[in-house]
């Protein structure tokens, strides 16, 4: 299905209040916040048709919509293409820190600033990682088998990086939601990995986050850090 120029509007907007909030979002609150050209009773038949196609979920009955792991890669992807025509300016450490390749720090202010977990591999075999503790700050967790299951992906990580690295194809920036993650197995995480040349090696660099992290202010970063 592709959607129209206001299904998407829409979908955007409940995904973007769903990551504010973290609460269902329902027809009356996208017409309160947002203006669509229609009536809260127009609102709910699009979010209807939204979750039919399986961009979003109803928790319960009577409840408002929250995203569906495919409206989430949606929302996402959507962040991606709009940062491609944005003027990219890094926050100067950010720019700084990585040219001079001063992985814990750089990554120390990654995590601090979005509730992430930063990740940073190159081809000569070195991992850096940081954040475990701003990640699970983070995530709402449902049953400790998803704290273990995020705990054992912060440690499992660096195989599984490389593997990706060898396996790159595509853009150099990419983003996973859920399950389709070639670095993490949490059904709960998002990654956004980007690929970088500096002078004679490869570098990979991954925020691994909730799917309410802050997708365009990630790629933003991670986008300019170059």
């Amino acid at each position: 299905m592709t959607l129209s120029e206001r299904e998407a509007k829409i979908l955007s907007a409940t995904v973007e209040a769903f990551i504010e909030s973290g609460e269902p979002v329902s027809s009356q609150q996208l017409y309160d916040r947002y203006r669509f050209g229609i009536k809260p009773a127009m609102i709910r038949h699009e979010l209807e048709a939204l979750a039919e196609e399986g961009y979003l979920e109803q928790p319960y009955h009577s409840a408002g919509r929250v995203p569906s792991d495919k409206g989430f890669d949606f929302f996402a992807r959507c962040a991606l293409v709009d940062s491609c025509s944005e003027t990219q300016r890094a926050h100067a450490d950010f720019k700084r820190l990585f040219a001079e390749r001063a992985w814990n720090e750089f990554l120390s202010e990654l995590t601090e600033d979005f509730g992430v977990m930063g990740v940073v591999g190159d081809t000569r075999g070195e991992v850096v990682k940081e954040g475990l503790d701003y990640l699970v700050d983070h995530l709402a967790w449902e049953t400790p088998q998803e704290i273990r299951r995020v705990i054992r992906d912060f440690f499992e990580v660096d195989e599984r990086l490389f593997s990706a690295i060898e396996s790159w194809k595509g853009e150099p920036l990419q983003i996973f939601i859920g399950r389709k993650s070639p670095v993490t197995r949490s059904e709960g995480l998002s990654v956004i990995m980007g690929r970088y040349q500096l002078s004679d090696n490869n570098v990979t660099l991954c925020a691994i986050g909730p799917k309410r992290m802050n997708y365009r202010r990630v790629i933003h970063v991670m986008r300019s850090v170059v």
